[in-house]
């Protein structure tokens, strides 16, 4: 009988194809990881933002009821002139997050930190709506606006162009 020194080719095309087949099933694993961090990610810098935004409501009421405090948190405007001695690092934020004070009829005047979405994937979105009713986001008008309904019926969906945060 005749012994052999090596594996055959269908054995060794067998381990080549079960080995693709693990490393494409890891690839997607990580890609939807990758987009619930970014999207925790989004969550946080909200949460520290609305935590700035009532830092800033206690210390400068008499600003705040002249209704001039709207603008993207990172430009030079007056939205980080008011919230930046209140974060740690304000110039970590890029300019997709954004602070505007609304009316809402029936509720009085409301602010909001948002976040633009104009290039995020769509799974980052998908997974945004998914955290949307427990952590209290709401969908935007357009990328700049904040909602003009806070019912429960505009929590963040996965067609919104922007995803807002209470802020008080």
């Amino acid at each position: 009988m005749k012994t052999r020194k090596g594996f055959t080719l269908v054995e060794l095309l067998i381990v080549i194809v079960i080995i693709g087949i693990l490393a494409s099933s890891m690839l997607l694993s990580s890609a939807s990881a990758t987009a619930s961090a970014e999207a925790s990610n989004i969550v946080s810098e909200l949460r520290s933002l609305k935590a700035a935004t009532l830092m800033f409501y206690a210390d400068s009421m008499d600003t705040v009821n002249s209704g001039g405090a709207n603008g993207v948190i990172n430009a030079t405007g007056s939205a980080k002139n008011l919230l930046g001695k209140y974060i740690d690092n304000p110039g970590k934020l890029s300019n997709l997050y954004l602070f505007k004070t609304t009316n809402i009829s029936g509720v009085g005047r409301k602010w909001f930190v948002g976040y633009d979405l104009d290039q995020l994937t769509g799974e980052v979105k998908e997974k945004l709506a998914g955290k949307a009713k427990s952590t209290g986001l709401y969908s935007g008008a357009t990328s700049n606006t904040p909602p003009n309904n806070i019912a429960a019926a505009d929590f963040f969906t996965v067609t919104g162009t922007s995803v807002w945060m209470i802020a008080r």
